[in-house]
């Protein structure tokens, strides 16, 4: 990867309960008859296997999450820093190479009437030989002021991708060497993105559909996110299908190591249905 090329790669995964689709449909068809519609006898009609929920394949407390990787080369002036924060780490230029990774989600809930999110963990790991020097956000205030700040984009630094609220409307120079691209966070819906080596990345995300986070370390090459709702819980946010995060990590890798993340992705959901159930899934990107 040479030192203005940006790689940017997406996946869709889908999150499952242990409660089957077609169980699913079936206690929703049998407890939460659909409202606004009436049959010809006044009852009200009920779903039944066949709905546009069992073709999407999300009835009940799943979700469908999509998961975007944007790695870039860190600028040399943050590596020299980046050592001295971690003694004994490789340094030969010749055989690993220095580089930051933005992963970004957007978390969908299957079903809005039956399902409310509570709480997850985004875990990440990385082949083995490579070394996360640092990752962000660290602390719980970052997003807390992001959002506070009510801004409708955020900005992550060119080196260690550290965030802050920002405002896409702001007329800026151009950058002849900025890099625009998109990110999946829906069927069909894309949220605008942009890079440079000089600002760094700019994220078209308003700060009302992020969700709070905080990371923390497992081993040398992977560590964990903690999501969970905005403090105070807003209901409109994390019901709806607005749930995105974006997490940086500054990573050292031999030269020509795939820069693959294996991302595994829990949470917790609520329904007056079937209480709280987690759901799982998983994806390489």
């Amino acid at each position: 990867m040479a030192d203005n090329d940006i790689s940017v790669a997406s996946v869709e995964v889908t999150l499952r309960s242990e409660i089957g689709m077609s169980s699913a449909i079936q206690m929703k068809s049998a407890y939460l008859p659909q409202t606004g519609e009436i049959n010809d006898d006044g009852s009200s009609p009920r779903l039944h296997p066949g709905d546009s929920l069992q073709e999407e394949g999300l009835a009940g407390p799943n979700a469908r999450v999509y998961i975007t990787k944007i790695a870039t080369r860190t600028p040399d002036e943050e590596i020299e820093q980046l050592i001295r924060e971690n003694p004994g780490c490789e340094t030969n230029t010749g055989t690993h190479g220095f580089y930051t990774l933005v992963l970004a989600t957007s978390i969908r809930l299957g079903d809005l009437s039956t399902s409310h999110f509570i709480n997850g963990t985004v875990d990440i790991a990385l082949p083995e030989g490579i070394q996360i020097l640092t990752y962000s956000p660290r602390e719980r205030g970052i997003i807390s002021s992001i959002i506070e700040k009510q801004g409708d984009a955020i900005s992550l630094s060119p080196g260690r991708g550290g965030f802050a609220s920002a405002n896409a409307s702001t007329k800026r120079p151009p950058d002849p060497k900025e890099t625009r691209f998109g990110i999946p966070v829906g069927p069909d819906e894309k949220i605008t993105g942009s890079y440079s080596k000089k600002r760094g990345y700019s994220l078209d995300i308003p700060a009302g559909f992020l969700l709070e986070y905080q990371g923390m370390p497992k081993k040398k090459h992977a560590m964990y996110w903690e999501i969970y709702p905005p403090m105070p819980p807003n209901d409109v946010e994390i019901t709806g299908k607005n749930m995105l995060t974006v997490m940086s990590l500054v990573i050292r890798a031999p030269v020509n190591t795939p820069l693959a993340l294996n991302v595994r992705i829990e949470c917790r959901v609520k329904g007056d249905l079937w209480g709280v159930i987690p759901i799982k899934g998983s994806a390489l990107v």
